[in-house]
């Protein structure tokens, strides 16, 4: 091809190129032998297009120029189907696109009338599509972190890249997914987070030209997610204690070990919600107010670059606060002039001592409570009524921890006015 030639298909590139109707089926012509036949100048190809340039044709009879190519996936890869009309005489250029990389294919060319009539076929030419872009040419990852993979790569030389398709696959899956589009030719990392632990990753990079051209893939690097700590060799959790659960373990990873978390659920397979974190020593407090109270405790090893133990593999360990005292009944008052004497029942061995509660009426939309604490026995005598006043007892028990029980039975009293 003549550098005229290239000066003129380069430049006309940019012209009104009419493009292919691919998967028209060929129609019945009737071969008119004295119409001009087309006589090619030449061809430019790239990866998907093909540019061809002609002779004008003066003839008036020509109303344009058909484009005959085969299609190479077919089941007929070297049969000849029209795929286009140049539909204007005075055009010179066609502009075949979709076409695909590293592909020969086979054209003719030929002029027609208005009545259908078509010239002789040119020569069959032959043209090749250009080979996909390769890929970068560096594309590596580091080493081995916690639940995520740092993909580095050389960015493209090829100024026509504008972007790059991240492909990912676990070791064993023979499909590659699509994970990431990084845009920008200069781009030049990736980190793949939220990865499983101690698993194979396997990797490659292709690179996306402005007119979305994907060229072939990079070679394959692959990564292997860091290991976590193994499980806490056992955990133990207190049952019993007032106002507390101590959670303690052993663990004979501990060298690895930069520091603890301890989890919590009501229920052994309930949510465990974090409860403390960065706790260095093997056992932690775990302050509760309610007695009776039970939960289920799991703790996991945090290593020095952040990577913890799977939850799901730790055992979990039940425990307990204390329970309340129960408290004390038949609650009897035997009244005398101005004096209560007020009698029960201890029902709990743990009870230290007794709080009695005093609810004094005196009226509509008028009361006062009074609170008699520490008292040791089962006994308390009040001479402090008051006649016209109605009063309601009651006693709870209190053990050594300060924890109070439920409350006895309610009795009531009251002074009738003098007279």
């Amino acid at each position: 091809m003549n550098s005229y030639l290239i000066r003129i298909l380069s430049a006309t590139s940019i012209l009104v190129l009419l493009s292919a109707c691919s998967g028209i089926n060929p129609k019945p012509a009737q071969v008119d032998k004295s119409l001009p036949t087309v006589v090619l100048n030449g061809y430019l190809s790239d990866m998907t297009t093909a540019a061809f340039e002609w002779k004008p044709i003066s003839d008036a009879r020509v109303q344009g120029v058909v484009v005959y190519r085969n299609n190479p996936s077919s089941k007929q890869p070297t049969k000849l189907l029209e795929v286009a009309m140049v539909n204007n005489p005075r055009a010179t250029h066609y502009l075949d696109e979709k076409l695909t990389p590293e592909t020969m294919y086979h054209y003719r060319f030929a002029t027609y009338t208005a009545k259908g009539h078509v010239s002789i076929a040119s020569d069959e030419l032959d043209v090749r599509t250009k080979p996909l872009l390769p890929s970068v040419s560096f594309f590596s990852t580091t080493e081995s972190l916690p639940r995520s993979a740092k993909l580095v790569w050389r960015p493209h030389t090829d100024n026509s890249i504008v972007a790059y398709r991240l492909e990912r696959r676990e070791s064993g899956a023979d499909e590659w997914r699509k994970i990431a589009t990084i845009r920008g030719r200069l781009n030049a990392e990736y980190i793949d987070e939220d990865l499983k632990d101690n698993t194979r990753y396997e990797y490659r990079l292709k690179s996306i030209t402005f007119n979305d051209i994907i060229s072939k893939p990079s070679e394959t690097t692959a990564v292997v997610t860091k290991a976590p700590p193994p499980p806490v060799d056992s955990i133990n959790a207190s049952q019993g204690k007032a106002g507390v659960i101590e959670v303690s373990w052993t663990d004979d990873n501990r060298a690895n070990i930069r520091y603890y978390r301890v989890y919590r659920a009501s229920s052994e397979t309930g949510r465990y919600r974090l409860i403390a974190d960065n706790v260095n020593a093997m056992h932690y407090n775990d302050t509760i107010s309610k007695t009776s109270q039970q939960y289920f405790y799991k703790v996991v090893g945090v290593k020095a670059d952040g990577l913890d133990g799977d939850l799901k593999a730790v055992k979990a360990a039940a425990g307990i606060t204390i329970d309340a005292p129960d408290g004390p009944n038949n609650l009897v008052a035997m009244v005398q002039n101005s004096t209560v004497q007020l009698t029960w029942t201890s029902t709990d061995p743990r009870t230290v001592s007794f709080i009695v509660t005093k609810e004094i009426s005196k009226g509509f939309l008028s009361s006062e409570t009074k609170v008699f604490k520490n008292i040791k026995k089962t006994l308390m005598i009040d001479s402090s009524l008051k006649h016209g006043e109605e009063y309601t007892f009651s006693v709870v028990s209190v053990d050594k921890n300060g924890i109070k029980s439920a409350p006895s039975n309610r009795v009531n009293v009251k002074l009738e006015d003098k007279k």
